[in-house]
C-alpha cells in the first residue's frame, strides 16, 4: 500500500493510460558514450494497473557495474511538475540508501532542483553515468545540468538499481536477475 500510495503522489494526477512506448529505443543523447543497439534491461513502473513510465539501463558492460558508463532512461506515460519529481525521488533515495541524513537529503534537494522540468506523457529523461561519479541529466535529449558526486550517483541510482529499491521487480528486469 505505501508504494501505491508513495507512486500516485509521484505521479500527481495520472492522465490516462497511453499506449506504450518502445523503451528500447537508444536515446540520441548518449550514443556517444553507450554503442549498444539495445538496452541492458527494460521495466515498467505501474501504478493501479496504468503504466505510469518505462525504464531502459544501457550500457556497453556484459555486466552493469558503477565502473563502467551507463545511461537510464525513463519515458513518462503522465504529466508530473519537477516539484513532485523532485519530492519523489528524495523520499526514494532515503529507502534505498537508508544511511543518508537529512542534511545530506537538503543538499541533495538543492542540487538537483533545478534539473528536472515538468513532464507530459511521452517525455523522456536520461541520467547518463561516467565512472568518475559524473551524471549529465538530459530532458527529451536536452542537457538541463550535470552533478559529479560519486555518493549522490550510488544514491540517486540506487533509486532503482540497489537491493534496498522499493521496486525490486523494475530492478530484477533492468538488471536481469534471477529470483
Amino acid at each position: 500500500m505505501r508504494k501505491a500510495i508513495g507512486a500516485l503522489a509521484f505521479a500527481g494526477a495520472l492522465l490516462a493510460a497511453v499506449p506504450s512506448f518502445a523503451s528500447d529505443s537508444k536515446p540520441a543523447e548518449i550514443a556517444n558514450v553507450i554503442k549498444a543497439d539495445a538496452p541492458y534491461g527494460t521495466g515498467k513502473m505501474r501504478i493501479l494497473l496504468m503504466t505510469a513510465y518505462d525504464a531502459s539501463l544501457w550500457t556497453d558492460a556484459s555486466k552493469w557495474s558503477m565502473q563502467v558508463p551507463f545511461a537510464l532512461n525513463i519515458t513518462y506515460h503522465f504529466a508530473c511538475t519537477s516539484s513532485d519529481i523532485v519530492d519523489r525521488l528524495l523520499d526514494e533515495m532515503s529507502h534505498s540508501s537508508p544511511n543518508i541524513g537529512s542534511a545530506t537529503l537538503a543538499h541533495y534537494r538543492s542540487m538537483i532542483a533545478g534539473l528536472f522540468t515538468d513532464v507530459k506523457s511521452g517525455d523522456h529523461t536520461t541520467g547518463l553515468y561516467t565512472p568518475d561519479g559524473t551524471i549529465r541529466f538530459f530532458h527529451d535529449g536536452q542537457q538541463t545540468g550535470q552533478v559529479r558526486d560519486p555518493q549522490f550517483a550510488q544514491a540517486f541510482f540506487g533509486i532503482w538499481l540497489s537491493p534496498q529499491t522499493s521496486e525490486p521487480d523494475m530492478r530484477q528486469n533492468l538488471l536481469h536477475i534471477d529470483t
